[in-house]
């Protein structure tokens, strides 16, 4: 299996509902986004996945939510927004973007130097076509 990555940053502002302390209150993140595709095979330029093409699409999707209250979004209108879920819905942004182009994407949000959270997202045979 191949693996390419990109990072870049993020700034994301949240509140976790429930009795969280200071977390309970809007507040702002400094945020490090990893995308890391995987494939099984490289392509005939010998390259397992466009770098640039994961630049965009993980640009793209940072900047719908950079500074932005999560809260807000409609997805996560009944989920906790954690880093964790925060994961599934880049991964599910970038998905939609990169199509079925990796076998799989990895999403790993760190939240400080020793600190992360990750989402594992794997295209079925059935959705390659």
């Amino acid at each position: 299996m191949f693996a390419t990555g990109i990072q870049q940053d993020l700034q994301a502002r949240h509140y976790l509902r429930g009795d969280f302390g200071e977390e309970s209150r809007p507040h702002s993140h400094p945020y490090r986004v990893e995308l890391i595709c995987r494939t099984s095979a490289l392509d005939s330029n010998g390259f397992s996945t466009d770098i640039d093409l994961l630049e965009s699409s993980l640009h793209n999707t940072l900047a719908q939510i950079d500074n932005v209250l999560l809260n807000d979004l409609p997805f996560f209108k009944d989920r906790q927004p954690s880093l964790e879920n925060l994961c599934i819905y880049i991964s599910e942004s970038v998905r939609r973007e990169i199509g079925t182009s990796a076998q799989e994407i990895e999403i790993k949000i760190w939240e400080s130097a020793t600190a992360w959270a990750s989402y594992s997202d794997a295209v079925t045979d059935s959705a390659r076509g």
